[in-house]
């Protein structure tokens, strides 16, 4: 069924309804709209007509017209949906408001659209929330689009991947004419179900006999596209699939990605979305308050929190600045987890608060309640991504969840030799739980250093445990880690802080033997 203002046609049937009650149309005058529906927002001449309608029949021009007319007072509020284009022909077009034309076009190229839904509309977005640090990274996204067709953003769960994806959406459709297409893929378990989603977004209502993907490819074959696919590491493959062929048939198609790994196609230009940053252990007031992430947790916890102070910072005692930088230690800067925590101190008290995440991650919950499950606590974000790994890749990600600190890819090598898997394999595991953000990556140099969040390595300590049945054996590996990195000789240190400086005493070692394992080959 096809939607025509107020009216509705059935193809299949050749009917015309209006509230479900049948319209009296006459045969040429459905074989004039069933033309101008397979060819929406586009002139269809008067010679065109004439000819597919009366094919084997000359007649006078005002027979045309006569039928036309009928069409228009069928359609009654709607008939403007027919437009007369003088001397020309005729084009449906799409009407105002929730009398937009929702239809799919299978022969036709979808090309001039004016207001209707069979193109995409101006703004099909999310609200845009103000983000809080993120200016830098708003611009980086916005610059790669205006010169790169795929454009990946990548980060860890709950890092807010699809808040900036949103927000450069809407910068750019202001200023760069922008149609934008939105697709929320969370909830889509089947790959099979992606184009279908795409379609939807689209509003395009694929008839009988007509290619789903080959509709889309028409639809979006202009100028000034976006398309967002919104959460796709569950659908990696697939979605890595259908982006080659939008981009290899739509030449002027722009994609943007949220995901928690990068497709690794051809053309794709792929972002890191950071963590907030974090104030340092010995960072002053101002520094702490101006901290991204602790601006992000007080104007979370203003909003919810009565007893906290609305603007004026100075009436802020020190012990709750104090406490506000610790929390925002604890939780790296990751903002889903911020404002979970600002959730739970508006109840809790920052004292509290903080009291209860030194015994892990479980007290934060109560995500956004339009959110996907696995963004209603951070537990649900950590168990997805762990869900989608190779059993490889757990079997290392739990050998490396008993690091405390940052770690050379040696040393997580030596972590991972009891699991009887090759050096290439256990490599290879590791750099693919960097590329789904499971690592965090530091660079020093031409050095590598990685790092887990304190939520998952919080998560994967407690799975360590369960698996393991004595809570004490973590103890052992706690002081192990504290010793085994310590470089062999403090000359050692000395020799390479030209090299590495500013890295910390326990790195230099390592450093030191990566290095030496570049020169001997």
């Amino acid at each position: 069924m096809i939607s025509l203002g107020q009216a509705s046609v059935s193809l299949e049937l050749r009917e015309v309804f209006r509230c479900g009650v049948p319209l009296r149309v006459g045969t040429r005058a459905f074989d004039i709209l069933e033309l101008l529906i397979t060819c929406p927002g586009r002139l269809v001449s008067k010679d065109e007509i004439l000819r597919r309608v009366w094919p084997d029949t000359v007649v006078e021009e005002n027979n045309l017209q006569v039928h036309v007319s009928a069409l228009r007072k069928a359609l009654g509020e709607d008939r403007d949906l027919i437009r007369t284009i003088p001397g020309r022909g005729y084009m449906l077009v799409g009407g105002e408001g929730e009398s937009a034309l929702a239809v799919a076009d299978y022969d036709n190229p979808l090309t001039v659209g004016s207001s209707g839904s069979a193109m995409p509309r101006k703004h099909d977005l999310p609200h845009n929330v103000p983000s809080i640090g993120r200016q830098a990274a708003l611009e980086d996204v916005c610059e790669a689009l205006l010169s790169d067709a795929l454009v990946s953003l990548v980060g860890s769960g709950g890092i807010g991947k699809t808040s900036l994806a949103v927000a450069a959406a809407h910068y750019l459709s202001l200023t760069d004419s922008l149609h934008v297409c939105f697709v929320p893929l969370a909830h889509i378990t089947c790959p099979e179900n992606i184009v279908e989603s795409l379609a939807s977004a689209l509003d395009l209502v694929v008839l009988p006999g007509r290619s789903p993907i080959e509709a889309i490819v028409e639809c979006l074959d202009q100028q000034n596209r976006l398309v967002i696919l919104d959460n796709c590491e569950h659908l990696i493959d697939a979605i890595a699939a259908v982006s080659e062929h939008l981009m290899r048939r739509c030449p002027s198609l722009r994609i943007l990605i949220t995901s928690r790994e990068p497709l690794r196609i051809g053309g794709e230009r792929m972002l890191n979305v950071a963590p907030l940053d974090i104030p340092e252990q010995d960072a002053d007031r101002q520094q702490v308050l101006q901290s991204s992430s602790a601006q992000l947790f007080m104007t979370r916890l203003r909003a919810l929190d009565p007893y906290f102070p609305a603007e004026n910072m100075e009436s802020l005692d020190e012990q709750s600045v104090e406490l506000i930088a610790q929390v925002c230690r604890h939780l790296d800067g990751i903002p889903l987890a911020l404002e979970m925590a600002a959730a739970r101190a508006a109840t809790l008290g920052l004292f509290e608060l903080l009291q209860s995440l030194q015994h892990g991650p479980h007290l934060l919950s109560g995500g956004l309640r339009s959110a996907p499950d696995r963004h209603q606590s951070l537990v649900a974000s950590v168990e997805w991504s762990y869900g989608l790994l190779s059993p490889d890749e757990r079997n290392v990600l739990k050998r490396l969840g008993r690091f405390e600190d940052r770690f050379t890819l040696a040393q997580a090598c030596e972590r991972a030799q009891y699991l009887a898997l090759p050096q290439g394999r256990v490599m290879d595991c590791i750099v693919s739980l960097a590329q789904k953000s499971l690592l965090l990556i530091t660079a020093e140099g031409p050095f590598r250093f990685y790092r887990l969040l304190r939520t998952t390595r919080s998560w994967l300590v407690e799975a360590i445990s369960e698996l393991a049945g004595d809570n004490g054996s973590t103890q052992g590996i706690r002081q192990h880690n504290q010793h085994s990195v310590r470089p062999a000789s403090m000359a050692s240190v000395a020799t390479l802080r030209a090299v590495g400086g500013g890295l910390h005493d326990s790195d230099y070692f390592h450093l030191n033997h990566q290095r030496i394992l570049a020169t001997s080959q």
